[in-house]
């Protein structure tokens, strides 16, 4: 849930609810849904190993200069 969070259904009638308990939890009242959902991230952890996403690749920064081969190169640019 720290890496990609919690989808639920945006119109449900119980997300209210839901949001509140989790939000509230562990000083509040309830926490029979929190209970619930740690029960299945736990039982997802046992069926599928959770992998640590890739690291996001920094665009390089263009600078309009372009890598040539010598071979490719003007004589007039080869200086001794």
């Amino acid at each position: 849930m720290a890496l990609e969070g919690l989808y639920v259904p945006s119109n449900a009638p119980w997300l209210a609810e839901f949001k509140r308990e989790m939000l509230s939890f562990p000083a509040g009242k309830h926490d029979d849904q929190v209970d619930a959902l740690g029960l299945i991230g736990q039982l997802l952890d046992q069926m599928v190993r959770g992998v640590k996403p890739k690291e996001p690749v920094k665009p390089k920064v263009d600078t309009g200069y372009r890598p040539i081969g010598l071979d490719e190169r003007p004589l007039d640019w080869l200086i001794f």
